[in-house]
């Protein structure tokens, strides 16, 4: 988790109390080391809370919890005559920007803003590769402003704190910054550079600022602030965070045009969510009883603006808070402003006996019928990449659920169905005796129009190959798993591309598809380097009462 240093005295003039105690029971903050009098390391225990990477967004919270203030924080966006005119700029496309005006800057606020632009670039920025932010000496700039695309050595600029001109190119060598995200431009013939209408340069997003008007000082008075990347969802954000933090230094918030491809967008853009709850359903979630004039009280000390809506609380989240995804989100952030320490333990009413779930015993009874067949049972990766699931399986893509920053390309989604899981299992023991079989009892994971925006599924998926292995002896093994465990089912024609065509069939129970089962397509054996004939069936589960 994220640890941050703020100071006690800038605390306490922006809440009024130091209280650690309360900071870490009120809060999702943890006071990990007091390093002297002044200088507290605080370590955010959320790390989908980068609102809270800086004292202010602490301050913020804390003001809610503590009664100085209570419900949205309240920012007015200024419209202004400011404008950004933006190019096609392949290695960042996207970038949003605003002016803040007449910020009180001190040495404390100057320590914090360059220490939340860092930590939400690092973090929520991975490394500025997502989000990459930088913070100007408006004063210094001739509107309006251009955000283009440069050639390495098409121009010269002094980076921020030397004093000697560079092309991009040899910022990227020279450069310290320059050295350590060179990565991040490295598969680029031309690099992005914001440039004012007097022709200097502010900066080579997302490397580094210009000397010119990147430096901030307690002279500066009036900021502009930019970020750039892909996603514009995610760098508002990221903005939003950083003027909001200086909003609450006495900062003006003033707008930006920005024009890209005759396209004309304004930011920021302060986007709150309504969630609502019933009050019954949270005071059962909390096991409390309270009024909802005291749920609406609590939800405005964790600094939601709550109503009475009919039979149900609506609340309405702030913009800077990414983490609120569900209803159930709210009543977390109730209970804690209630205080933890103020639930009374309570001695279970009710007397339990731990048993088997009953998805498990159908599991388990299908596992135990599938042994006595001699098949080998696995357990495989929920994750996987596109290419098994899609592309080696004769298959076109389908909509499923990936990783927005994968790690390594080879597990990169999840699994939405099980048979390549197998397949793959098989293509690693070619050199093996030969008969080979297994299966797996496992989940996958579809997209759904719900909550989670995903459904979990448990399937079985049976995979049999030798040298004559064909459609017959896959449906006899289909035949002896439903009359053992008393299902009536119906074999159809089907049409799966992963399967040759005539020798492949549907399942119908209950008048519902629930699965499939075949020889294997040749073309599938040939992407996966497997040699022998290979019959498989893949079944849901979840359409089986046992």
């Amino acid at each position: 988790m994220p640890v941050i240093e703020i100071s006690a005295i800038d605390l306490k003039k922006l809440v009024g109390q130091v209280d650690l105690e309360k900071i870490q029971q009120y809060s999702k903050l943890e006071i990990v080391k007091v390093e002297n009098s002044d200088q507290l390391n605080v370590e955010v225990k959320d790390s989908n809370r980068p609102d809270l990477l800086s004292i202010e967004g602490i301050a913020r919270e804390l003001n809610g919890i503590f009664g100085k203030e209570k419900g949205l924080a309240q920012y007015k966006i200024n419209n202004s005559s400011f404008v950004l005119n933006s190019e096609n700029v392949m290695a960042r496309p996207e970038i949003v920007c605003a002016v803040v005006k007449n910020v009180k800057l001190n040495d404390f606020a100057i320590k914090q803003l360059i220490q939340l632009q860092e930590k939400l670039c690092d973090g929520f920025g991975r490394k500025r590769k997502e989000a990459a932010a930088g913070v100007y000496d408006f004063d210094k700039i001739k509107w309006p402003i251009i955000y283009k695309s440069v050639k390495p050595d098409g121009i010269k600029f002094t980076p921020l704190d030397m004093s000697e001109e560079l092309t991009p190119r040899q910022i990227l060598v020279k450069n310290e910054k320059g050295r350590e995200y060179a990565k991040l431009l490295e598969n680029e013939s031309e690099y992005p550079l914001l440039i004012d209408s007097a022709n200097q340069v502010l900066s080579m997003p997302p490397v580094i600022n210009s000397n010119h008007s990147g430096k901030v000082t307690e002279e500066t008075k009036n900021l502009f602030i930019e970020v750039t990347g892909f996603d514009r969802e995610k760098i508002m954000l990221a903005l939003n965070i950083i003027i909001a933090a200086l909003a609450d230094r006495d900062g003006e918030i003033y707008s930006v045009s920005l024009n890209k491809a005759g396209k004309k967008t304004t930011s920021p853009e302060f986007k709150t969510k309504i969630k609502k709850f019933s009050l019954e359903e949270a005071n059962k979630r909390l096991g409390l009883n309270l009024s909802a004039k005291e749920m609406i009280t609590l939800a405005e000390k964790a600094r939601y603006s709550a109503k009475l809506k009919k039979d149900e609380i609506e609340v309405e989240t702030p913009f800077y808070r990414p983490d609120i995804i569900h209803a159930f989100d709210v009543i977390e952030d109730i209970a804690i402003a209630y205080g933890y320490n103020n639930f009374e333990a309570e001695e279970p009413k009710i007397f339990t006996i731990g048993s088997v779930l009953p998805e498990t015993k159908k599991a388990n009874r299908i596992a135990s019928l599938m042994t006595g067949l001699g098949f080998q049972e696995l357990l495989t990766f929920n994750m996987t990449n596109k290419e098994d699931l899609f592309k080696k399986m004769n298959l076109k893509e389908e909509n499923l659920i990936e990783i927005e920053n994968p790690v390594s390309q080879t597990y990169s989604c999840l699994r939405n169905w099980l048979l390549p899981s197998l397949v793959n299992i098989l293509s690693q023991n070619t050199t093996k005796q030969y008969p080979q079989r297994i299966f797996e009892i496992g989940t996958v994971v579809e997209p759904a129009d719900n909550e989670v925006k995903s459904e979990t599924v448990q399937k079985l998926a049976i995979a049999f190959s030798d040298t004559k292995v064909n459609f017959t002896d896959m449906k006899q093994i289909i035949l002896y798993l439903m009359k053992n465990l008393d299902i009536e089912f119906e074999i159809k024609e089907s049409n799966h591309a992963s399967f040759i065509e005539g020798r492949q069939a549907e399942i119908i129970i209950n008048k519902k598809s629930a699965g499939i089962f075949g020889e294997i397509h040749p073309k599938v054996l040939s992407n996966w380097g497997i040699e022998m004939p290979t019959a498989a069936l893949e079944l849901n589960l979840e359409v089986i009462s046992i």
